[in-house]
């Protein structure tokens, strides 16, 4: 629908353009869902009341009250109001569009251009000192509400830590839940079922029968890794083991019967644990005393940063055999290894990336934008 539609002539106003923004919450009252289509269909009617246009469907996830949150509709909203593409922004209750003041904030430094927030509960202009003062108040009622209900939900979990209940999340591997992914890391469509009792009793016994031969220095996490991919044993979401994950699963203390919050154990799980609490320790301490890598060089500087053309993971450093022709210069590439979840498919000469790098980095620090932007940050 044009913004100019039932104009008459002679007339030059056209109908102001609202964006429609929905974000995924639940009802406090019955903690279901509010559906996205749901809230964008009942802004275009509340749009169409207030005789404009409907713009674009803007919607972001859950929350817009957890710091960090990346909120791309949110960000697309903001650099439509600023541009003039839209005249404002409908949704279906104001905490949908806040929930911490600086968000607000955000949008009234954008000027005193009349950017209208509609809901089904009336409409605000942001130009008019007084509809600015009810949005801080309503916006800071909903920062509040957040608040309170994090700080009920941080105490209920830390009564349960403390009476040895674990955090109920996904299932973790080597315990009984629902399955998390199909085999090959594919969701699971449909209702999801208990996890078979004979797969949890040898993912537990794949963890115990690891403790020694670690300990002991006569395997490492990535050997565990191949005997367990080749045993049948797979994540709990479905995917191959590497070695690090099979470090990750190691070293969770609920195989100890452990549970730990902020670095400190706060509570006992009842049951026979997987591995025996000092054994874990341990393990812990084998861990923590080897080296973390490599200091960062330059030898391989697009180690980690180059992607591979075929699977889109990540390409790592390794020595290749021979000398570059004319030099003594050893040979060096970037490649997809499987150890990493790559393809094994791919390779490419380092010296050649690391030209490519050098010329695109010259590039970038050349425009001044960047160049005073790291100026800035340095300062």
């Amino acid at each position: 629908m044009s913004a100019y539609e039932n104009i008459t002539a002679g007339e030059t106003a056209r109908r102001p353009v609202y964006d429609s923004y929905a974000r995924l919450s639940r009802v406090p009252e019955t903690g279901e869902l509010e559906k996205i289509e749901t809230q964008h269909a009942d802004n275009g009617k509340v749009i169409e009341r207030m005789g404009g246009v409907l713009g674009l469907d803007l919607d972001d996830g859950m929350s817009a009250w957890r710091k960090g949150a990346r909120r791309p509709g949110w960000e697309r909203l903001l650099a439509r109001l600023e541009s003039g593409e839209s005249d404002g922004v409908c949704v279906w209750h104001v905490d949908r569009l806040f929930r911490q003041p600086k968000d607000l904030e955000r949008l009234i430094e954008l000027g005193d251009s009349g950017y209208t927030v509609a809901s089904a509960h009336g409409a605000r202009d942001l130009s008019d000192p007084n509809d600015r003062f009810i949005l801080r108040i309503e916006v800071a009622h909903a920062a509040r509400s957040s608040d309170d209900t994090q700080r009920r939900t941080q105490r209920r979990f830390d009564v349960l830590r403390r009476k040895g209940v674990a955090h109920p999340g996904p299932r973790p591997f080597g315990f009984p839940g629902l399955e998390r992914r199909a085999l090959g890391g594919s969701p699971v469509k449909g209702d999801r079922v208990e996890v078979p009792a004979a797969q949890v009793v040898a993912e537990r016994a794949a963890i115990a029968h690891a403790v020694a031969p670690l300990l002991a220095g006569a395997t490492d996490c990535a050997k565990l890794a191949r005997k367990w991919n080749a045993d049948g044993l797979h994540t709990s979401t479905g995917r191959d083991f590497i070695g690090q994950t099979v470090k990750e699963v190691m070293l969770r203390p609920r195989n100890a019967g452990l549970i730990e919050h902020d670095g400190d154990i706060v509570g006992r799980m009842d049951g026979e644990p997987v591995i025996e609490p000092d054994d874990f320790e341990r393990l812990r301490a084998l861990f923590a005393g080897r080296r973390r890598g490599r200091i960062a060089g330059d030898r391989y500087v697009g180690s980690g940063i180059v992607r591979c053309g075929r699977c889109g993971n990540l390409l790592y450093g390794r020595p290749h055999s021979g000398v570059y022709k004319g030099t003594e210069e050893k040979r060096r590439q970037y490649a997809c290894l499987t150890s990493r979840r790559g393809c094994g498919k791919v390779a490419a000469d380092a010296r050649l990336i690391d030209i490519e790098l050098r010329q695109f980095v010259m590039t970038r620090l050349s425009d001044p934008r960047f160049a005073a932007a790291i100026s800035a940050a340095y300062a």
